[in-house]
């Protein structure tokens, strides 16, 4: 199977892959979101927004005498060091204070004052650690995304794996492996099936991905899912995966995936791009 599908790459899909979607930003996976401990600090929470390798972080907080204050960390670039797994951003911290919002608004009357400064380290696409000092004050928190919508990635797509292969039980399999064709996307409640046919010299294959999705924040996840290729109707392989950051959007999807079965173990990215028209 796993010649098979090299071959695939090699013949039929070498420049069509190209098309499949990236990350949203190339630095990282993109933390943009809305970020809270959960409800045992409803009404704290952090909004993130991701541009390249620097955030823009904007804070639900309260003072002493319990009135809302505005906190804004506005260039939290990524970290000269970062930690051997996850990603790491910190900056300035401001509280600002400005004109009333009924009345004309004049930017003059603004005013940005550094009271710390802020870092956050994401050890998973859904999950960080938030430090932060304001006036002296440190505050340290466990985030993750905050779900209020979940989405969808039902539709249809043309892309599927690709993927590193190691330790096979036959080294020469070892190496770069594509499951890229027409793929349907199915999403019923929490249980979601990727479908994804193509053709090899031994015949029309079809790889099928199965998982439970849990949703966080504007991602996903599906933490133990299970998967099979057929080749002429019959069984070639069967494993395991586990997909991250799950990133449905109008265009198409894409995902980390690791994955096993009883020939490889495999790394990489999973996704496609929608068809036209759906």
């Amino acid at each position: 199977m796993i010649r098979q599908l090299r071959r695939l790459a090699a013949l039929a899909f070498a420049g069509l892959v190209l098309a499949l979607p990236a990350r949203a930003t190339p630095f990282s996976t993109d933390y943009t979101d809305l970020w809270w401990v959960g409800l045992a600090e409803d009404g704290w929470g952090v909004n993130v927004v991701q541009q390249g390798d620097v955030l823009f972080l904007t804070f639900f907080v309260y003072g002493s005498d319990n009135a809302a204050r505005w906190l804004v960390a506005p260039a939290m670039g990524a970290t000269a060091a970062q930690p051997a797994t996850g990603t790491r951003f910190s900056g300035d911290l401001y509280q600002t204070t400005g004109p009333w919002f009924g009345g004309p608004f004049n930017p003059a009357q603004v005013t940005a004052n550094v009271v710390g400064s802020a870092t956050v380290t994401f050890d998973t696409p859904a999950s960080g650690t938030l430090s932060y000092t304001v006036n002296n004050t440190p505050v340290v928190k466990a985030i993750v995304r905050q779900t209020f919508r979940a989405n969808s990635v039902a539709g249809f797509y043309y892309g599927g794996m690709l993927a590193i292969a190691s330790q096979c039980g036959n080294s020469q399999n070892n190496g770069a492996v594509d499951v890229v064709g027409s793929m349907t996307a199915t999403q019923t409640g929490a249980q979601a099936s990727f479908q994804v046919d193509f053709f090899t010299s031994r015949g029309a294959t079809t790889c099928l991905f199965a998982g439970t999705v849990v949703p966080q924040g504007r991602l996903a996840s599906i933490p133990a899912g299970n998967w099979s290729c057929s080749i002429g109707g019959t069984v070639d392989n069967r494993g395991s995966f586990t997909m991250t950051g799950i990133d449905p959007q109008r265009n198409g999807f894409h995902a980390a995936i690791t994955a096993t079965d009883q020939y490889c173990n495999y790394s990489g990215r999973f996704g496609g791009t929608r068809e036209a028209g759906t």
